[in-house]
């Protein structure tokens, strides 16, 4: 039959085994100016629907970020909104903007989008990591359990819904269809989200680093390598249904493992060194492999995605990978794959959710759908005897879906196993499951934070007898050398060791490698992967591998943060609380730009705030920026200038400079512990201020004078008091402390406190996490070899007075333990020294 009213013509056998759809117009790649409807044809009208797709789902991706969803939720509904549910409704809008006829070179191009997306998902995949994941026998558990389990019950609730709770029979000729429309439904309830958009879920949630998360992503990354595997041989019992098509599949995928991928290591191995213009000849040999991979694996009964997905499972992790996914996978991913989630809103109808079915059976069924992979799950953790909300969450990971159901969905309805009304069904139960997820846990995370680690730690509530707990920020090979350093200077001992959780800070990327992600199953300290991260990040090596040989009074442990290093400081303070750590250290580099003569007004150190606020903000200032706002413990800035080096003479000399207050009374505790390495020379020189602002109260005479009192026997620890009228006075004096030799300046930042150490009472400065002082000693010429170690003894916060307050108290019954030993007041002499002159 034919129609003349409408642009195309079908025609149907008359056994009714075929259908063929006949297009009446002819399809060109452009029109005459002004003489034809540019619509009409072929690439204008393309180019617009994909303008229209890529718009849409921009700003749903934008609003998503709001609301903690993953990022499939917005891509399903941006192909929702276009298709016949709400957009398509619109006559003028489906005629004009998406008319039948256009459907098909979208569903070209979406299809061969779908092919490369499923590659680059494939080489995402660590062989390496998932072997170790095999040690881990709670992650295998609740692996299995999550696919085995839901796959018979996802069968149960498509019949339920087919026969609408058995008030409808089933006719024995589509026996067959609906046993493939069942098989269908338990695969896509047994397979779960990508394990990128889990670590991207866990990342934002600053979840990654709990043994809750690492279970998450582990059991994910199992999952996605058996749901692979069972949607290749489903399918291929679907469409041919022979024992010889399955073992033919078999066959293909030990081809991959033993053939495939041992010759990739040859060929990457012997190409490695090429230069850049071979690597791009390789990308693009490795891209037509992909569609020669798909073809073959399309002829032998499967589907072509299933092919592409091994091919990059097998592909060596390495510089080939990595150039592969650097030049394909934004443009694959982020422009091209919203034609994917187009074609599958197409597919959407609202109108059949409850085709002669009744509501009421529609809304249980999407309900168990919800639940069952979550029951299953949940059970595990709680015989685990897991936390009842680390258990909810870890079931909620488990229950997020990603690409992979909608592809199953995707390829059952364009070969007839599923139809419209199954189809809409399980879509929408998917994409609740997934949208609701990353609410619930955001609330749930909320919740468990705030009785963690309530409590405040500082290294003045350490007692002589008790471990430093210090967690070092480490960028690079050289920051993790300089803090080793700077601990092993700290007088460590088994009486009072130094516990060390050595952390690497790496940018989270759409890309996160699972070798760098997943810790290692056997051991519990995190090994050091050199593998890739971002091309920042090639040449730096193994960054925690300083920290492996350390004396037997530093015990330390590694980790890896991968975060936006807008948030990464909330990985660090979670840490803080979990570990009960006393001490953030962290490295910031500055080059001095003035001998300090005069140069403290704002109009003098212009052109320093100029340079630096056009300078781009480098990782580690804005994380070093945000810990100094939100940090849970003392902080330190460590300004390395060779500190520790080679040329450093074995006499290590030290000089603290006491203003007053709760940040120098920080430094001040870690300077006297530093002073009882008989290799370091202490040299402790308050600054008085002839000014009435002057803040130094009771509390800091106090500590002070059992600081003298502690150390007046001690030789190579000297105490020295200088009175300062103003800035100039105060630079001058820095100037001959410099010019003799020190090795490091211990300083407090002094946040909170007036110190007139600029001729305004809010003076300009070029680094404000250093504070005043610590800002002019960072500049002064004679200091450009001395390191600086900068002290904050706790973020400003709201109820800062009534912590300074419980501190100020357990301090004074610290002073006055101290002091009961003696019986006569000791009261420390001004002294001078003849090289302070």
């Amino acid at each position: 039959m034919s129609s003349s009213n409408f642009t195309y013509s079908i025609f149907t056998n008359r056994d009714k085994t075929s259908t063929q759809v006949c297009y009446n117009k002819t399809t060109t790649h452009g029109s005459t100016l002004w003489r034809q409807n540019s619509l009409e044809q072929t690439l204008p009208s393309f180019v617009l629907q994909l303008a229209l797709i890529l718009s849409l789902n921009r700003i749903f991706l934008f609003l998503s970020e709001f609301c903690n969803v993953p990022r499939i939720v917005p891509n399903i509904f941006t192909g929702f909104l276009l298709g016949p549910s709400v957009l398509g409704k619109w006559k003028y809008f489906y005629q004009s903007v998406f008319p039948f006829n256009s459907l098909l070179p979208l569903e070209t191009v979406g299809a061969l989008t779908l092919v490369y997306y499923v590659f680059l998902v494939g080489l995402e995949v660590d062989l390496k990591a998932i072997k170790r994941c095999y040690f881990n026998k709670k992650a295998m558990i609740v692996t299995f359990t999550g696919i085995f389990f839901t796959l018979p019950i996802g069968m149960l609730l498509y019949y339920l819904l087919v026969t609408d709770m058995g008030h409808k029979k089933l006719s024995p000729l589509e026996t067959d269809k609906h046993m493939s429309g069942a098989l269908i439904w338990g695969m896509t309830l047994s397979c779960s989200s990508e394990f990128t958009e889990i670590v991207k879920i866990l990342s934002d949630l600053k979840l990654l680093l709990t043994d809750n998360g690492q279970l998450a992503i582990t059991s994910i990354l199992i999952n996605d390598l058996f749901s692979w595997t069972l949607f290749m041989l489903g399918l291929t019992q679907l469409i041919y249904a022979s024992f010889v098509s399955i073992l033919i599949i078999v066959v293909l995928v030990l081809v991959y493992v033993y053939v495939i991928h041992p010759f990739a290591k040859w060929l990457v191995k012997k190409f490695s060194k090429a230069d850049r213009e071979f690597r791009v000849t390789q990308v693009v040999f490795l891209l037509h492999v992909v569609l020669v991979i798909g073809l073959i694996t399309d002829g032998l009964g499967s589907h072509s995605i299933t092919g592409a997905f091994f091919l990059g499972v097998v592909i060596p992790k390495g510089a080939l990978n990595n150039a592969v996914q650097d030049k394909v996978y934004d443009f694959v991913s982020a422009f091209m794959m919203p034609l994917f989630f187009l074609m599958v809103g197409e597919r959407t109808n609202i109108q059949d959710l409850a085709l002669n079915t009744r509501w009421l059976t529609v809304v249980i069924v999407i309900m168990l759908a919800l639940l069952v992979k979550m029951v299953f799950v949940f059970a595990v953790s709680r015989i685990y005897r897991m936390p009842l909300m680390e258990g909810l969450s870890l079931a909620l990971l488990m229950n997020t879906k990603g690409t992979m159901p909608l592809i199953i969905l995707y390829s059952a309805v364009d070969r007839l196993e599923l139809g419209s009304q199954t189809f809409v069904v399980m879509l929408l139960a998917c994409w609740l499951m997934t949208a609701i997820a990353g609410p619930v846990l955001y609330i749930i995370t909320k919740t468990t934070s705030k009785h963690i680690g309530s409590k405040r730690k500082h290294i003045q509530d350490t007692r002589p007898d008790s471990p430093l707990r210090v967690l070092a920020c480490v960028h690079s090979k050289h920051d993790a050398n300089a803090i080793i350093d700077l601990l092993k200077a700290s007088s460590p001992s088994v009486r009072s060791p130094i516990q060390v959780l050595a952390v690497e800070l790496i940018e989270m990327t759409d890309r996160p490698n699972s070798s760098l992600v997943i810790r290692d199953a056997r051991k519990p300290s995190f090994r050091a992967h050199s593998c890739r991260v971002d091309s920042v990040q090639k040449n730096n090596g193994d960054k925690l591998g300083s920290f492996d040989n350390l004396s037997q009074a530093i015990f330390a442990d590694k980790l890896r943060i991968i975060s936006d290093y807008n948030t990464m400081h909330k990985d660090i303070i979670n840490l803080c609380a979990r570990r009960n750590v006393n001490l953030i250290v962290t490295t910031l580099h500055r080059q001095p730009t003035y001998d300090g003569l005069g140069a403290g007004t704002a109009t003098a150190r212009a052109v320093n705030i100029i340079n630096r606020d056009h300078a781009s903000k480098d990782e580690k200032r804005l994380v070093v920026e945000n810990l100094e706002k939100e940090a849970p413990c003392c902080l330190a800035i460590f300004v390395d200038r060779e500190f520790g080096g080679e040329n450093r003479s074995k006499q290590m000399r030290i000089a603290m400079l006491y203003l007053g207050g709760a940040d120098d009374r920080e430094a001040l505790s870690y300077a006297w512990r530093m002073s009882r390495n008989m290799e370091v020379k202490l040299t402790v020189v308050r600054l008085v201020w002839d000014s009435p602002d002057d803040e130094f109260d009771e509390l800091d005479r106090e500590y002070l004078r059992a600081f003298v009192y502690q150390t007046n026997d001690t030789p190579t620890v000297r105490y020295l008091e200088k009175v300062v009228k103003d800035e100039k006075e105060t630079v001058r004096l820095l100037n001959r402390i410099g010019n003799k030799g020190f090795d490091l300046y211990i300083i407090g930042r002094g946040h909170g406190r007036k110190m007139p150490l600029a001729q305004t009472l809010d003076p300009v400065l070029d680094e404000p996490v250093f504070g005043p002082l610590g800002d002019t000693l960072t500049d002064l010429n004679s200091a450009a070899k001395t390191s600086i170690l900068i002290f904050q003894k706790q973020a400003e916060s709201n109820d800062s007075k009534k912590h300074e307050y419980n501190a100020s108290a357990t301090s004074l019954q610290f002073l006055d333990s101290v002091m009961d030993q003696q019986q006569q007041v000791y009261t420390p002499a001004v002294s001078f020294g003849p090289n302070f002159r």
